[in-house]
């Protein structure tokens, strides 16, 4: 057992080939069952459509969701065996440093969901479609594939690289949240995660509430020297881009720290 921050490409190579040995079975069922509650819902939605075939707007629709969705409760329950005193301590006997072990769930949790469920995704979306024109009169239109990274930005959006940025850093923090969660609480984290979440929000939203109503920053207007005040669109943009940006380093910065205590 390894307790620095080493990294050895072997090692971290190692990790995933023991997990997908000890998982198989389950990683199997799982994408069964992800691949069929798409199917199902899709299913279902064109049956209340009165069997209209899906089309570019829904792919794109039901994309979002199903990979957020699925992604969520997904990396909300990363580094399973602190669920248990027993298993935590099998863990902590598996060879490999901390930041291999940390690479390892940021990998197999994020990284690998990003590229496979928008990928399985797309292959039941066009064969959902295929399926229903055996039994239907009308025809469906496949989805090509680059329409999984293909997105329609308004040409009237300025900053257009902050605002892509924005949207990116979101998504991600959507997914690291749920991570970091997981490493910090033991029992239940996904929940716990979102309740914890749900408290800073309301929290935040009433401190904004009470500064600019009542405190009268809603009447002030800022120069251009202050670059910390957004005045426009696309300085907003910037300036919620690297807020993001900065938080989703923070909850990785969290969730190693917590990881590295509990190899202590």
């Amino acid at each position: 057992m390894s307790n620095n921050n080493t990294f050895s490409s072997r090692r971290f190579s190692l990790l995933f080939k023991q997990h997908f040995i000890h998982n198989n079975k389950l990683l199997l069922y799982s994408t069964v069952a992800y691949v069929g509650v798409v199917f199902l819902l899709l299913s279902l939605v064109q049956v209340a459509e009165n069997f209209y075939p899906h089309d570019l707007e829904n792919f794109r629709g039901f994309l979002i969701g199903f990979v957020l969705v699925c992604g969520i409760l997904y990396t909300g329950y990363a580094f399973p065996a602190f669920r248990s005193k027993e298993s935590s301590i099998n863990y902590i006997m598996v060879p490999g440093s901390v930041l291999e072990k940390f690479l390892f769930e940021l990998v197999s949790r994020i990284g690998l969901i990003l590229i496979l469920l928008p990928f399985l995704y797309w292959v039941t979306f066009n064969m959902q479609g295929y399926f229903f024109t055996l039994f239907m009169k009308y025809t469906f239109e496949p989805v090509g594939i680059q329409y999984l990274t293909k997105v329609e930005i308004p040409d009237e959006v300025d900053g257009l690289f902050w605002f892509v940025t924005l949207v990116a850093s979101g998504v991600m923090l959507g997914f690291i949240l749920p991570f970091t969660g997981a490493a910090m609480f033991s029992k239940q984290p996904l929940i716990k995660t979102l309740f914890a979440v749900a408290i800073i929000i309301t929290l935040y939203s009433a401190y904004a509430y009470v500064v600019v109503e009542h405190l009268g920053l809603a009447n002030y207007n800022p120069n251009d020297s202050l670059w910390l005040i957004p005045n426009n669109v696309a300085d907003a943009y910037q300036f919620f881009g690297i807020a993001l940006i900065l938080a989703n380093l923070i909850m990785i910065i969290l969730a190693y720290r917590k990881l590295k205590e509990r190899e202590v």
